[in-house]
Order: structure tokens, then sequence, then C-alpha cells
């Protein structure tokens, strides 16, 4: 461990071609998953750009390094500007310094001035991304035993990914999860970039043929152990009962699994399957979050947050200024005659000031509010606030899919 006073210590992005090898190097040391995967996954990254990766130098040496993966993610039908936040390491030589909570400090700003609006992570540390200002959002699986065995039906044939159905697999995928809260939007330079990223051969993909047509696709992690995830199961409407067919088969894959698991949302067919087969449901706590530019954030939900206010019975007939105030920031939402106005400034009284932390309102953002979802110790909004709430924010039918994971 180094941690002599008097070195000098140089955070910034841009790496030149030799410090980018001495990065990989440094993630080669700390992860099992070694240094192609890393390499990989940027070189095969058609938008890559060297100001997203991030390092530190200590008297000229690189010692910590971490990498902002820019997505578009959806809320409705609005879309934010986010920046997952991956490949954290730091040279075991150094490590005790606080490099790369130096380098997540500097990125925070960096992100703040490259119109991010929000930045998430996946991560087991919680306590030590809490320090850098992310917080712990908790999701839930659910788990089942891997089911028997079926037949193949007639009306459906069953067949793995191969590369020339990616156009029809990429037009199903926005079809489910159009105006689908937590799910990336992936252009075509995305999907054709993500087929070859290595998070991608971690999977198994099969496809659901029903007359000449793909009407579904599944994602099974490629992982010979007791616990398998499902990544990814999307489809069309006329899959059918081929939904319960194509999951069986993935299933089929894993012959050594006990349990299957899957994050689905409420209106998932599988959603219902899984609980009529006694699903368990398995706390998952690995993503945390940062609000980065709270009016940005608004301003782009602007027309989501309109039409949820419009469609609500009770608030399309009111009339108010909201102040809502998140951590030391503070914007006003003016809902007249069914129109609302997002600013950071006011000149009257807000009729209605709301405050919530930083988790609460991530946690409405992406799953919707539940009073029962408050954080703790929070203050308990009254009904009149509560209401308001829960039009701004009603249930979300969200899922982020493990295969976008970086």
């Amino acid at each position: 461990m180094t941690k002599e006073p008097g070195r000098s210590i140089v955070v910034t992005n841009q790496p030149t071609r030799e410090q980018l090898d001495a990065i990989f190097d440094i993630l080669d040391q700390c992860f099992s998953a070694g240094r192609a995967f890393f390499q990989e996954r940027l070189e095969l990254d058609s938008t890559y750009h060297p100001d997203t990766t991030w390092f530190a130098t200590v008297d000229g040496q690189v010692a910590a390094n971490v990498q902002i993966f820019p997505l578009a993610i959806r809320v409705g039908k609005a879309v934010l500007h986010t920046g997952a936040i991956g490949s954290v390491a730091a040279d075991p030589n150094y490590r005790g310094m606080g490099l790369t909570h130096r380098i997540l400090d500097a990125q925070t700003q960096y992100m703040k001035e490259a119109q991010y609006d929000l930045s998430f992570l996946l991560a087991s540390k919680h306590a030590f991304y809490e320090k850098a200002g992310w917080r712990l959002i908790p999701q839930t699986a659910y788990a089942i035993q891997p089911p028997p065995p079926r037949e193949q039906t007639e009306n459906y044939e069953i067949i793995p990914f191969e590369p020339r159905y990616l156009e029809e697999i990429s037009s199903l995928y926005e079809q489910f999860n159009e105006n689908r809260t937590y799910s990336v939007v992936r252009s075509e330079s995305y999907w054709k970039d993500l087929i070859r990223w290595p998070e991608w051969k971690k999977g198994d993909c099969l496809l659901l043929k029903k007359e000449d047509r793909i009407a579904a696709y599944g994602i099974i992690e490629k992982k010979d152990s007791e616990q398998v995830f499902m990544n990814e199961f999307i489809y069309l409407d006329e899959a059918g009962d081929g939904v319960e067919h194509l999951f069986h088969a993935l299933c089929q894959l894993r012959p050594n699994a006990k349990q299957i698991l899957a994050m689905l949302p409420d209106d998932h067919k599988l959603h219902s399957y899984f609980h009529q087969h006694q699903a368990q449901p398995v706390p998952i706590h690995l993503t945390m979050w940062k609000m980065l530019r709270l009016y940005s954030t608004f301003h782009k939900l602007q027309a989501e947050l309109e039409e949820r206010l419009n469609r609500d019975d009770f608030m399309a007939g009111q009339e108010m200024l909201i102040a809502l105030q998140c951590g030391e920031d503070t914007i006003f939402l003016d809902y007249r005659q069914q129109r609302l106005v997002i600013s950071e400034e006011i000149s009257s009284f807000p009729d209605v000031s709301i405050k919530m932390d930083e988790r609460s309102l991530i946690t409405y953002l992406l799953f919707g509010y539940e009073a029962k979802s408050r954080e703790e110790g929070a203050p308990e909004p009254h009904a009149g606030q509560t209401h308001i709430l829960q039009a701004l924010f009603p249930k979300q039918n969200a899922v982020f899919y493990l295969t976008d994971k970086f």
C-alpha cells in the first residue's frame, strides 16, 4: 500500500495508446475476466471516445482507472443521457490513496458538463460508492426450479441465433420496449456492436420462429452453476404459448441449474408463469444511481410528465405550482390548463412543496411512487402530496436487461 506524501497525482481522461495498454494491464490484474474482455469491449465499440476513459497517474505511472459507458435509457417516452460506470480498478501497488474516488469525483463533474442526466453502476461494494454519491436502488428477481422438457410443436420452431436474424430481433426489441422505462435504446450500430461484445458471448440466444417470422427470443446466462439468470426475454403477442416453449428450451441448455432467475416486469408473460410455479423473490442489491442534473432531467421529462398529469382524473382539473426539492436542488413544476412548464426559478410562492432524497426520487422515476417505497427517515408526505407523486410517477413496468451490462 502506497501512501507517501508529496507524490504527484493527476486525474485525467483521453489516454494515449501506451496509457490505455497500462489500463488494460491493471484490469487484467484486478479481474478474472482478463485483459481481452475489457479490451474487446472498448475496441469493438464503434462509438467509443477517449473522453470516457478516466485514469489517475502517480508520479507519471498509470495507477487507477474508471470507464464511462454512455447509454440512452427510456423513462416512458423520454430518453435520458446516462453515464454507466464500470471497469473500476486500481493497481494493487497504489491502493489506499483514494485514487478511484478522485476519478469518480472528476467524472461526475465531467458528466454534468457533458450534459449527462443520470449515472448508474453495478456494484457489490455499496459503502464505497455511497461515499462517492451513488445510491443503491434495490430490485427483485424471481427464481423457479427449471421446468421439465417439452416436446416442440409443429406451430413453432426453436433455433439458435445467427447474425442474419439481427434485423428481426432488433425490430422485435423495439416493439416490445417502446416507452418501457429503464430499457436501453439500442441503435443499429449499438446492436451490431452488442453481438460482438464479450458480454454477449457470456449468454446463449434462442429464437422462436413462427410461420417464417421471429416471434420471440431469449438469452440465458452461459454459466454452469446452480443459479442461472435469464438475461433477456422478448416476444411479440403473436408468440402466444410459444413463449413458454422457448423458455423451456432455454432452461434445457443449463441441465445443472437448480434455479432459473429473471427480473420480470408485471406485464411480461413469464411473470404470471413464474408465480404459477411458486416463484421465490430474490432481492438484488446491485444497481446504484446518481442524479447529475435535476433540471435537465425533468426538462426532458416535461412532455411525459404532462401527459401523465392529464391522464390523472384528479390532477387534470387542477392548477398548481409545485416546488420539488431533491438534496440542495429545487425545480418548479407549473401545471395550468393541462400544460406543464418546468423551471429553475419562479416569481411567486409555490402552492405545494415536496422534499425528497435522491434515492427516493430515482426510485420513483424508474419504478413509480408507492408510499411504502419512501427512504427510511424521510418525511411522510401528506395526502395531497401523495396524490401528486402518484400522478407524476405511476407504476412502471420497468426492466434493465442484463445483456446491456458493461
